[in-house]
């Protein structure tokens, strides 16, 4: 769409019309990250709601197009083409390894990606919009939280399992325990896995056998319960620590929520569903009115997050009334702040390279709150975070 189609002065590209501006939602709604994926469209789709009952952006109204990938890259990719030239941009596309099978075309294209993913190597991309801290950031702050509380001493054994394979997440993870331990004078033992192994079991025993004090998880929630399960099993009763998507509030049913209550804290650089937080507390009032039979988590929250930081990019473009992807992506890096009620800390995207955000929410969970988590320590950020720099 060119300049000539729109009114007063705007200047306009895909995905905007009259009165519309689409975005494209790519999500898993149907594989191992489904019940994540489900609610991070919702709280999309709640902000949306916001945003158009408020009257829309620049007097258009914003209309959200999702499909389901299912987490495989060839289907992720085939919709990403599909959709590309009907949206101004995507708020969602769940998934590493989509992210960077398009990562050509996002480039010739201009186009504006909200990836589901906080995989460090993401940032190297002008178009990628990460909200919130990085994998590696996460476990860095986890791992020093751990130490700060005495649950780590210097000389202590780190476990840490994941999924092994360079386009997803555990290997990001990996990096930032490596850098951790290292800083904090302590040792590192591994055991990879692939993004399809069900059985933990023995991944733990290896760690277990290792002397492992504490144990990190980088893995999908099906291998976290039963990663979670075999600690138990094997009596390895060490401190567990979780990168946000390997949790999901099933896992707090049945006698693996006692195990999951008493060892393992989950890291994110979003507040949980249920906090006491006046940001939380409007989306988690939203969400029960529109969805009063939903399953949430804090996906809803990121959602809606994702939802905040692309909508304070359109309103930008709306007061240089440029609706291009060049203009967008010049909008894309005017915005230094966007304040979420304490949702998370204030997001800065106009340095590329840098972590939108640095602080980690430590979280425990709990199966008598909606979500299943709750907060115990509030946005920490580590010394060794610091030093490494992203």
């Amino acid at each position: 769409m060119d300049a000539a189609n729109l009114s007063e002065g705007f200047r306009g590209g895909p995905g905007v019309t009259q009165d519309k501006i689409y975005l494209g939602v790519l999500s898993d709604l149907s594989g191992p990250f489904a019940s994540g994926g489900k609610n991070v469209t919702e709280g999309n789709r709640l902000f949306v709601d916001k945003v158009n009952s408020a009257g829309g952006v620049c007097g258009r109204k914003v209309e959200l197009i999702v499909r389901d990938h299912g987490f495989d890259t060839e289907k992720g990719r085939a919709e990403y083409l599909s959709l590309e030239p009907q949206v101004l941009g995507f708020v969602q596309l769940v998934g590493a390894k989509v992210a960077q099978s398009i990562e050509d075309d996002m480039l010739h294209q201009q186009i504006l990606v909200a990836p589901t993913s906080w995989k460090s190597a993401l940032l190297d991309n002008p178009y990628m919009m990460v909200v919130g801290a990085t994998y590696k950031v996460d476990i860095m702050n986890g791992i020093e939280y751990l130490v700060r509380q005495g649950l780590l001493n210097r000389g202590d054994t780190v476990g840490h399992l994941h999924i092994s394979d360079e386009d997803e997440y555990g290997d990001d993870a990996i990096a930032g325990s490596t850098f951790a331990v290292r800083q904090l004078g302590l040792n590192l033992t591994t055991a990879a896995l692939k993004d399809a192994d069900p059985d933990m079991s023995p991944g733990i025993a290896s760690l277990k056998q290792a002397g492992a004090k504490a144990i990190v998880l980088s893995t999908n929630p099906r291998q976290t319960a039963s990663a979670v399960a075999a600690a138990a099993q094997l009596g390895l009763t060490v401190p567990i620590i979780i990168n946000n998507p390997g949790f999901a509030p099933e896992l707090l049913q049945g006698p693996l929520a006692t195990v999951m209550e008493r060892q393992v804290f989950v890291l994110s650089s979003v507040a949980p569903f249920d906090a006491a937080i006046a940001g939380p507390r409007q989306v988690a009032a939203a969400y029960r009115s529109t969805f009063p039979q939903g399953a949430p988590s804090m996906a809803v929250n990121y959602g809606y997050l994702v939802g905040l930081s692309f909508g304070a990019v359109l309103k930008r473009a709306c007061q240089r009334k440029d609706f291009t992807r060049e203009g967008v992506l010049k909008a894309f890096r005017e915005v230094e702040s966007v304040e979420s009620g304490g949702t998370s800390v204030p997001l800065r995207f106009s340095i590329t390279g840098r972590p939108s955000a640095t602080r980690t929410f430590v979280l425990r969970p709990d199966a008598k709150v909606a979500g299943g988590l709750t907060v115990v320590a509030d946005q920490f950020e580590s010394e060794v975070s610091r030093k490494a720099g992203r």
